[in-house]
């Protein structure tokens, strides 16, 4: 296993004060201070998550997200469900086409030491995935599930490998989308106006959406797909978020 501070070259990945980079996207994948907030922020407030989990009415709550990176998300959102009393199942999906090392993801639990986050069966797990897709491309959905301690409903997430053209199609009717990945400038396909009309496709009246852009053609293009776009302020330094629903 190689050093977590050393350059990955099969991932395009240097670490700039201990903290993931893309150098193909020229993106950090997590903020070493106040990243968990701004998730919480961002997406589990943006999408109103603690209150939709108290009074869902559906079988399976299904949370979708583009882009996975260090996972950061998925345990912020699990944090919260894990402290509700009674929730409903969850099914969080994501897809990623640059699965990060076991080496990488761990520095989110270096800079999160006081959360719950990657460990040892879980990391396995992803490995075993990862390595099972590399050989075989058609084989590239990763799966884990938790149990609530209170009422044993499970948080299921699941993980498709893959270019998001091929990957979103897979995804199930979904009841809240993170939309996550690298910022529009630096990553475009993951916004094109392709990916959002598959994204209005596996939407229902009322899902929700939260993103940390405020781009002027992403807010176009979400109305014009029948979503209601509002900006609102931004986490930290950052001026505007948007979030929506559909109508």
């Amino acid at each position: 296993m190689t050093n977590p501070q050393e350059k990955d070259t099969h991932n395009t990945i240097e670490f700039k004060d201990g903290v993931p980079v893309s150098v193909l996207f020229d993106d950090v994948y997590f903020s070493k201070q106040g990243g968990w907030e701004e998730s919480q922020f961002v997406f589990v407030s943006g999408n109103e998550i603690q209150s939709k989990l108290e009074g869902n009415d559906k079988p399976t709550f299904r949370i979708g997200e583009l882009g996975f990176g260090s996972g950061l998300n998925v345990f912020v959102t699990l944090d919260v469900w894990k402290l509700s009393k009674n929730p409903p199942p969850v099914t969080f999906i994501s897809l990623e086409g640059y699965p990060l090392t076991a080496n990488i993801l761990l520095t989110l639990n270096a800079s999160y030491p006081d959360k719950d986050l990657w460990f040892e069966e879980l990391i396995c797990s992803y490995e075993s995935a990862t390595q099972t897709w590399e050989k075989d491309p058609s084989k590239n959905l990763w799966t884990y599930h938790w149990k609530h301690t209170y009422n044993q409903n499970s948080f299921t997430l699941q993980v498709y490998f893959g270019d998001i053209k091929d990957c979103l199609p897979n995804f199930p009717e979904i009841h809240s989308w993170y939309l996550d990945g690298f910022s529009p400038g630096k990553n475009p396909d993951m916004w094109s106006s392709e990916v959002l009309k598959q994204l209005r496709e596996k939407s229902i009246v009322g899902t929700s959406f939260a993103t940390f852009s405020s781009a002027g053609f992403l807010r176009r293009n979400l109305a014009e797909l029948g979503f209601v776009v509002e900006k609102k302020k931004g986490f930290g330094r950052k001026r505007e978020m948007i979030s929506g629903f559909l109508k």
